[in-house]
């Protein structure tokens, strides 16, 4: 009987240990990180406590993390109830010096590699905003997408059309290898950091149901990618938009967005066909 008991009660032992092993056992950052994408791309403004409770656990876990993704989801949610467009050109009151870039991001060539009219309209907004701020760069950005022309890229095509335009190639920077706005982000800041240390801010051109995901996933970029070099971050400090006259983009697609950032690609694929598995509120 008394053995019986022992074990009984080193069972029970077991079962507590376990069970307090369990109980306090910590999630990875990654983790966590994807269930903040997942919540506020679901349920969006109805998920802000819920984001600020995952921002609270991912601190306990990595507070560098935390501290980026903290700037990356406040960032997310102004931009997506607050964000200005400026349609055609940039603003007044940005930098006149040549520390700002102005960003304009490519759109699929034909298939004989020559730009559609949405590229060419983004271009004329870029080249307006280029001649208000005559010292600021402009990066072309995006890589070969021409089904029947392996040997033009949206970049090159773009960058000759300015200078054709009257910009001076020297202003010129660009990015021709990315195949999406993520590889856009990426890329975009390894040139800037690499050979225009100087500049720290730049302006999104694009067309305008493109400025929102465009911005977000810029933003995220540069945050990580800074903070992996320990670096000083660029600041995205306004945009300029081409009028396409289309719906806006799935507002879920800028957390599929942030997943492929974060290395999850098929998340992020899941995200975007919408067979994900919804998070509970």
């Amino acid at each position: 009987m008394k053995k019986i008991y022992k074990l009984l009660i080193c069972v029970l032992v077991l079962t507590m240990i376990t069970g307090c092993s369990q109980a306090t056992s910590k999630r990875n950052a990654k983790e966590i990180i994807e269930d903040m994408i997942l919540y506020y791309g679901t349920y969006e403004s109805k998920s802000k406590d819920k984001v600020n409770d995952l921002l609270e656990e991912l601190e306990d876990v990595d507070s560098s993390k935390a501290k980026q993704w903290d700037e990356i989801m406040k960032y997310w949610q102004t931009n997506h109830e607050k964000l200005e467009i400026n349609n055609d050109v940039l603003p007044d009151g940005l930098d006149k010096s040549d520390k700002l870039c102005i960003v304009v991001l490519g759109y699929q060539l034909n298939d004989d590699g020559t730009m559609q009219d949405e590229l060419i309209g983004r271009l004329k907004v870029a080249l307006d905003s280029a001649n208000k701020y005559p010292n600021a760069y402009v990066a072309c950005t995006g890589g070969g997408t021409a089904k029947d022309n392996s040997n033009v890229t949206e970049a090159d095509q773009m960058a000759q059309w300015l200078i054709d335009n009257g910009l001076n190639k020297d202003r010129l920077i660009i990015e021709n290898k990315s195949s999406s706005t993520v590889e856009n982000a990426k890329f975009t800041y390894n040139i800037l950091r690499k050979k225009y240390q100087d500049i720290d801010k730049i302006a999104i051109v694009t067309s305008d149901y493109h400025i929102e995901r465009g911005s977000l996933l810029y933003k995220a970029q540069l945050v990580l990618s800074a903070a992996k070099n320990n670096d000083k971050s660029i600041q995205i400090v306004s945009n300029a938009a081409y009028q396409a006259h289309k719906d806006s983009e799935p507002f879920l697609w800028q957390a599929g967005g942030l997943c492929e950032i974060l290395g999850d690609v098929k998340l992020a694929n899941k995200i975007y066909d919408e067979k994900y598995t919804k998070p509970k509120l």
